[in-house]
């Protein structure tokens, strides 16, 4: 039934790494310890603490977990001692989960509330599809869940996020402190040893027809915007830390456009520029970063926006020109299309499709009504 049947076998060799460690004076604490942000007043503030004797400094100096709507980051002003170790480490190897804890999560789509959500906007055959390619799974003891599971091109399966959505709205739904909800497979299984090393959702799917990349950072968007426009084979960074060479390496010679959410154009643009200097072939696209939708908004967020407005709102204009851009228009485009009201043909119709192809060896015969002309297909 899945596509994934059989896993290579990997041989690991041992290789061995040097480092060159500094010794910090001070660093962030990397417990789940959070304290009051002096800037947005929520509990998200990572606090440096003394590396000799582990004592926190004061709440000025930290960072706030909230990069994008927040920001806050003071660090000390003395960053580290004058002492260097140089040791060999063997590089750890990397786990994989199996094909049959894959397939458990398939057990009960019925419950996932982000497929619930898809098939509010979606028809079902479209839903099938997009769930079957990128395997979505749910996880049945958390109800509701999602897994997004990271596969390679060697269908090695390497992590399986697990995500909350909310089916009527599709976003997040977050607990009491502000935060999404969101866990992964091997926490969850409670697979203790599993030794994480995660590549870009969507991964399997790149192959040597492929032609172009779109690649957005969350995976939610991947999915959706494979059905609004397939002609990309879509992937995610699954955060805004994931566009980086580790994770883009196994795309680096495919052509890749990527499709930044609102305020992170900047350094997505600085790193696939850095990117593009290790041969790479990315473009980053700053359509949504010169229009008026609010920070955060992705690209998956302006199609289903749209799809539910008629006629395009006013805060979709560009700011620059104050005028529908070549952008705004395709989204428009493919949603008017979308909403076209579809009709089946009739018997007498049928006949005339398949006599229309005998005789003119085509697949595309006119069919003319009083409202309209719609152009029908012969199934092979």
């Amino acid at each position: 039934m899945l596509a994934l049947s059989h896993f290579r076998h990997f041989q690991h060799f041992r290789h061995f790494q040097i480092y060159v460690m500094k010794q910090y004076k001070y660093t962030l604490d990397k417990s789940n310890k959070k304290f009051i942000c002096p800037d947005c007043n929520k509990r998200t503030l990572v606090l440096f603490i003394e590396t000799e004797t582990g004592n926190y400094l004061t709440d000025e100096f930290g960072r706030c977990d909230r990069e994008s709507s927040c920001g806050y980051f003071r660090k000390p002003e003395t960053e580290y001692t004058n002492t260097f170790k140089v040791i060999d480490k063997p590089k750890p190897k990397s786990s994989f989960h199996t094909l049959e804890i894959l397939e458990e999560t398939f057990i009960n789509a019925s419950s996932n509330y982000f497929i619930h959500f898809l098939k509010t906007i979606f028809s079902n055959d479209e839903v099938k599809k997009a769930v079957f390619n990128y395997f979505i799974g749910t996880w049945e003891q958390w109800k509701g869940t999602t897994v997004f599971w990271q596969i390679d091109q060697q269908e090695g399966i390497h992590h399986g996020k697990v995500m909350l959505y909310n089916p009527a709205t599709g976003k997040r739904v977050k607990n009491k402190e502000a935060k999404s909800i969101i866990s992964s497979v091997r926490s969850l299984a409670k697979l203790d040893g599993f030794i994480l090393e995660q590549c870009l959702f969507g991964l399997h799917l790149v192959n040597e027809s492929t032609k172009v990349i779109g690649l957005v950072e969350a995976e939610k968007t991947a999915v959706i915007m494979s059905i609004f426009k397939p002609n990309y084979v879509w992937l995610a960074t699954g955060s805004k830390n994931g566009f980086k060479y580790e994770f883009m390496k196994p795309i680096k010679d495919f052509k890749v456009v990527a499709f930044p959410d609102k305020s992170e154009y900047n350094d997505w643009l600085n790193k696939a520029i850095e990117l593009n200097g290790f041969g790479f072939k990315i473009s980053v696209n700053d359509w949504l970063e010169n229009t008026d939708y609010s920070n955060g908004t992705d690209l998956a967020d302006v199609y289903i926006n749209e799809l539910q407005a008629e006629p395009p709102s006013e805060y979709c204009k560009s700011k620059q020109e104050h005028e529908f851009s070549k952008e705004s228009l395709e989204v428009y485009e493919i949603i008017q299309r979308r909403k076209e009201p579809k009709r089946e043909l009739t018997k007498e119709e049928s006949y005339k499709v398949i006599q229309s192809f005998i005789e003119n060896n085509t697949d595309t015969y006119i069919v003319e009504s009083a409202k309209s002309v719609e152009s029908a297909k012969v199934q092979p």
